[in-house]
Formats: C-alpha cells, structure tokens, sequence
C-alpha cells in the first residue's frame, strides 16, 4: 500500500514540531478513545489540550488512524 504524507512524516519532523514523537501521540490518542469520541473530537481535542496547531491535530489524528486501521482503504490522506 502507498504511504500517506503523514505515514512519511517522521519521528524528528514530529518531535520538532509538536514536542512528542508518534508513538507518544498514539499513546494520547489511545487514552482519548479516537473509535468512539471520532476524528473531529480527536483533532480538536489535541488542540484545545496538547495545543497544537490545526495542521498537526489533523496529521496526528489522520495517522493514528491510518496506524489503527481506522481510515479506509480508499482514503488518501
């Protein structure tokens, strides 16, 4: 399967920007229970509490959902 741009994002690129790198946000997300709140929950979630930027929270959220098997398989981000 080809790689999403935020599958190619790695963990340096990650941590200078948001201060973590992916597995520590999965590591969040998996506490905020992504599955049943949904993505636009998730995202503003990581912004209003981990402040991030409106970018980042939907990266991460995007991400942790392809890593989760939660985006499909036609999805291209």
């Amino acid at each position: 399967m080809k790689k999403t741009i935020f599958q190619k994002i790695g963990d340096d690129a990650v941590r200078a920007k948001t201060d973590k790198v992916w597995k520590d946000w999965f590591k969040i997300l998996d506490k905020f229970d992504l599955k049943e709140s949904g993505h636009t929950q998730a995202a503003k979630y990581l912004r209003e509490k981990h402040g991030l930027s409106d970018w980042w929270a939907q990266a991460v959220t995007i991400r942790y959902e392809w890593e989760r098997g939660l985006r499909g398989k036609n999805s291209t981000r």
